[in-house]
């Protein structure tokens, strides 16, 4: 049977073992997940704790829980494992992972060792490391099946408002089959939600992380944040694209990255 459930504000997981004998006694991994990036959890976001079996990082259980919103970091976690599911002797790792909307925001990509006998105060800490987007070569499929031109598709920005980008950056975005996008905006990495509903084409606010880098580089990181925003159509000819504003004015130039 899974339990989770949420106190103080913070993240708690537990998880029993299926079908252990009703005598045996838990084994309680505790301790905290953090991460340096300055970015808000989005509302739905959840924190992911997995006991894996070392070296192979083979899954033994898991659980998961809502984060609580507003987040405060660190998360607390505690993860009760049935004794029978653990063999005496072995080694055993925590990975941690913070989600949202199904996909993957933080993880740890190496596991946390614990040691069995002093399983608690255990310190997790993820990056942000958000799933890429799908890396399978493009098919061309005949149009009832291929919905729209931009899903799965990666671009390089070769220019914002009619500006060359800065030859040190490399700015990108990224559009996944859910329509979730996202990329490297030269200094920050960022992620959004595209729509082509109401507009051709249209992005949700921006969201990513909070790095400081030289002062150009974070002028035309904004320009290109802004950009995104006001976008409501573009303009696809082969292995280029054009983001254009409600005027049809080009906004952002692109060329389809390998």
């Amino acid at each position: 049977m899974l339990t989770t459930f949420i106190r103080s504000g913070l993240a708690l997981l537990l998880m029993l073992g299926l079908a252990a004998p009703a005598l045996a006694d838990d084994l309680t991994f505790s301790g905290d997940v953090t991460y340096r990036e300055r970015i808000a959890l989005p509302p739905d976001a959840e924190l992911w704790i997995t006991l894996v079996a070392l070296p192979d990082a083979r899954v033994i259980v898991g659980a998961a829980a809502n984060v609580a919103s507003p987040a405060k970091v660190p998360l607390h976690f505690t993860l009760n494992v049935r004794s029978d599911v653990i063999v005496p002797g072995g080694s055993y790792g925590i990975t941690a992972e913070i989600r949202s909307a199904g996909r993957t925001m933080f993880r740890n990509w190496q596991p946390v060792p614990v040691d069995l006998s002093a399983p608690d105060g255990i310190q997790v800490l993820v990056s942000f490391s958000p799933e890429p987007p799908h890396e399978a070569p493009l098919q061309v499929l005949p149009p009832a099946e291929t919905g729209n031109p931009l899903l799965d598709s990666f671009w390089s920005v070769t220019s914002i408002g009619g500006e060359p980008t800065l030859s040190e950056t490399r700015v990108s975005l990224a559009f996944a089959p859910d329509q979730s996008a996202g990329g490297n905006g030269g200094c920050n990495n960022y992620f959004s939600e595209a729509s082509f509903d109401d507009t051709p084409l249209s992005f949700s606010p921006i969201a990513g992380t909070r790095m400081a880098c030289a002062p150009e580089v974070m002028a035309q990181e904004a320009e290109f944040f802004a950009a995104l925003e006001a976008t409501a159509g573009y303009e696809l000819a082969g292995d280029t694209l054009q983001l254009l504003d409600a005027a049809g004015v080009p906004l952002i130039g692109l060329v389809r990255a390998p």
